[in-house]
């Protein structure tokens, strides 16, 4: 049990952490990033997305972290940055004001010294962030099974001052692994980890506390332990009232990418006691067969707890007031391969769960990404999940936000952001009326990754409309909305690699390695024309080259132009210098048109120089409606 604090203190922090309006005013995005929207009082709702200035390492990717706080206005990202060595990056913090304006800084050694590197282990070695009732920022970083690594601010919400403070914590040689953040509405901070304690053959999870008044960290708790068995953090909350909310895993010891039996309670720091989501007292440490109602994800039937298929995979939970909300999870059924999105929540008597995103439902190539959260505020539920898609030797996503009603029963669908190329991560958190979301794609149009900034108002939350998952899907594919004229086209082509590589693979309508126009090698101006009978007016042009091995940006066609025939004459609709993108796309602006050409300069960057077409597409112009000469009355 722990010892009661100073009242003072605690009124103090809680002052201090209340959080101001965001002051957004930028315009709305894209169409494909977001949507202004009318409130209640008839005036604009807008979604912000911006690309957080900032230069982001492929390594920031993981779905358990949170690198995300919200203070006083102030969002702070966290975010694995390039480092000048190979295989290494660093850990940079930025912040944005309440005036868009934003600040970045890097973990150090000691104040003044250089930026501490640390090595690459995508899926594990991201940073979690919280900041404490005093405004002290607190990162847990690059700690797959080793001991802590911590750092601290040295002022209050100064992202350029954080040193090392891992003498700081207790359990020094325990490895520790996922650490996932929270701050108490006394301003104390707490983080969950999984502990490897290899040598009693389980790794359990602990709770840890930042006591604001002292200034120290302390071991709160052992959430769960069981030998045979290890711990997977998936989320911590902790409500107004200064209940912890702790959400997990199970997996085989010592681990495995597959887990089960998806866990929930609740952690009362006064008393020191456990209990289920019904209120039903437990004993702690918590075991998987620990009676109550703490399984929210039962074994299927035939599931095992080193099953590979049926298993759950990351998992986030929302809070309404001081009560759960639901959970969203991510499960992949017996024998399948894609992860589907789903959501469980408590009825007051039993556990109900609902399928959100079928992931084999909507084709194949289709998949949800281990990047998921959910939040609810104002009498409405959200859940924000990654659609991706791997076609034509790219894998792109989108950021899906799906919400209902709190007591409805239908979800609606709608974009955040615009596609991305790799599978993007995030994060998100309620302040204010608004979500605040941390997006992260590993790969850019580049080699480097993106980190961005969303702001989700949550007024205009019972507005109608919304897109299929499907339509969503068929963006991600690049699908035309259109004929594509040049299907099934007779083609002609300068060379060929091989006879099964042939031109006639470039208008087939299948965008995959095994049939794709290839030119010879040695070819170094190749070229490639599609003709049809019939003339037919264009709207554009789309090339989706390259290949799904190696670095795709490597692969694509790099200089070219496109042509079109119109009249018997050629017209340049497009040139591409330095490409390096999967999928161009040239407007045609309605010309009639009966043949399309790619005159290629320099075939691609890849050390064996050819040209790799997967298609080549012709897209109608929509049709207009004919004259019409109705007799007017005179």
């Amino acid at each position: 049990m722990r010892r009661s604090s100073s009242n003072t203190v605690r009124a103090l922090a809680a002052a201090a952490l209340t959080v101001l309006a965001l002051g957004v005013t930028a315009p709305a995005v894209a169409a494909s990033g977001g949507q202004a929207r009318s409130d209640a009082g008839g005036g604009a709702v807008t979604d912000t997305v911006e690309t957080v200035p900032v230069t982001v390492d492929t390594s920031n990717q993981a779905g358990w972290w949170r690198p995300l706080d919200v203070v006083d206005g102030v969002s702070y990202f966290a975010f694995n940055a390039p480092a000048s060595t190979a295989s290494k990056h660093e850990v940079h913090l930025a912040s944005r004001g309440a005036d868009g304006t934003w600040t970045e800084g890097c973990l150090r050694s000691t104040a003044g010294g250089a930026c501490v590197t640390f090595t690459d282990d995508n899926g594990h070695n991201q940073p979690s962030i919280v900041v404490d009732g005093a405004g002290i920022i607190h990162a847990f970083v690059s700690m797959h099974n080793e001991q802590w690594n911590v750092f601290q601010s040295g002022a209050p919400g100064d992202v350029t001052s954080l040193v090392e403070a891992t003498s700081s914590m207790p359990d020094l040689d325990a490895a520790i692994t996922y650490p996932v953040t929270a701050r108490g509405p006394d301003g104390d901070a707490w983080v969950l980890v999984r502990v490897g304690t290899d040598a009693q053959g389980r790794r359990e999870g602990r709770l840890y506390r930042y006591d604001l008044d002292t200034g120290v960290w302390e071991r709160e708790a052992v959430v769960a332990a069981a030998t045979g068995y290890s711990f997977y953090p998936d989320d911590l909350e902790v409500d107004a009232d200064g209940r912890v909310h702790v959400l997990w895993e199970w997996g085989p010891f010592p681990a495995d990418p597959a887990r089960h039996l998806g866990s929930y309670a609740t952690y009362d720091p006064s008393d020191g006691s456990f209990a289920d989501v019904a209120g039903t007292a437990l004993t702690g440490p918590i075991t998987p067969t620990t009676p109550g109602s703490v399984v929210w994800r039962p074994f299927d039937a035939g599931e095992a707890i080193g099953s590979y298929t049926p298993a759950l995979q990351t998992a986030k939970l929302a809070l309404d007031g001081t009560e759960l909300a639901g959970i969203v999870y991510r499960f992949v059924e017996a024998d399948e391969t894609a992860y589907d999105v789903r959501y469980a929540s408590w009825d007051g008597g039993a556990w109900n769960d609902e399928s959100l995103i079928d992931a084999s439902a909507l084709g194949s190539g289709v998949s949800t990404v281990a990047a998921i959260d959910s939040t609810s505020a104002g009498g409405v539920d959200r859940v924000y999940a990654v659609l991706a898609v791997q076609v034509c030797g790219e894998n792109r996503s989108q950021v899906v936000r799906l919400e209902r009603e709190t007591d409805g029963t239908s979800w609606t669908a709608r974009t955040v952001g615009t596609d991305q190329l790799g599978q993007q991560r995030l994060r998100a958190e309620t302040v204010d009326g608004t979500d605040v979301l941390y997006l992260s794609a590993p790969l850019s149009e580049t080699t480097r990754g993106t980190v961005r900034y969303a702001a989700i108002p949550r007024a205009a939350s019972a507005e109608t409309g919304g897109t299929s998952l499907q339509d969503i899907v068929s963006g991600l594919r690049g699908e035309a909305s259109g004929t594509n004229v040049a299907l099934g086209a007779t083609v002609s082509v300068s060379s060929s690699l091989r006879a099964d590589t042939g031109g006639a693979l470039a208008v087939d309508g299948v965008c995959t390695d095994a049939s794709r126009w290839i030119s010879a090698v040695g070819d170094t101006a190749p070229t490639i024309t599609a003709a049809w009978l019939t003339p037919t007016a264009l709207a554009e042009v789309r090339v989706k080259s390259g290949y799904a091995g190696g670095v795709s940006t490597d692969s694509v066609l790099r200089d070219f132009t496109i042509e079109v025939r119109t009249g018997g004459a050629w017209v340049e609709v497009g040139r591409f210098d330095d490409n390096t993108a999967g999928t161009v796309t040239a407007a045609v602006d309605g010309l009639v048109v009966d043949a399309v050409r790619l005159l290629i300069t320099d075939p691609s960057a890849s050390a064996t120089d050819v040209a790799r077409v997967f298609e080549l597409e012709a897209i109608a112009a929509p049709a207009t409606e004919s004259a019409r000469n109705d007799d007017v009355p005179g």
